[in-house]
């Protein structure tokens, strides 16, 4: 009996935090995106930047599922203050994922659409082309 309530209080604990919302990135002043298995590409225009940010940050506000999604093909953004990097995500077609900065951290996980990050998909087409996914 005690187990049972200990699993339902540790499910109940999960659900909260992913109902939270995601807290706002700031100080980002570089982007580092690569399409699956290429080389990646810099961005640190201040617009292009902040159109990326503005972004993450919309998607941040929705209720994020706490855990990894594996993704066969996905594009990876790493957001950077000069050369410190402050987050990174796995961008695909169906889901985005935060992808924990240290060992031990949670990941989180996204159900989204094309018209979710529109910025990010237009940036991706300038970055080297990924290798085929099968």
């Amino acid at each position: 009996m005690k187990a049972g309530a200990a699993l339902l209080a540790a499910l109940l604990a999960a659900g909260a935090v992913a109902a939270e919302p995601r807290p706002a990135l700031k100080d980002v002043s570089a982007v580092r995106m690569n399409n699956y298995g290429a080389p990646s590409r810099l961005f640190e225009a201040r617009e292009q930047v902040a159109a990326i940010v503005d972004e993450l940050n919309a998607l941040r506000a929705k209720r994020w599922k706490k855990g990894d999604t594996k993704l066969k093909c996905y594009a990876t953004v790493v957001l950077m203050a000069g050369t410190v990097r402050l987050a990174m995500f796995r961008v695909g077609p169906q889901y985005v994922v935060e992808r924990p900065l240290e060992k031990g951290d949670s990941s989180y996980s996204l159900a989204v659409t094309e018209a979710d990050r529109p910025q990010i998909a237009k940036l991706l087409t300038e970055v080297p082309a990924g290798r085929k996914c099968d």
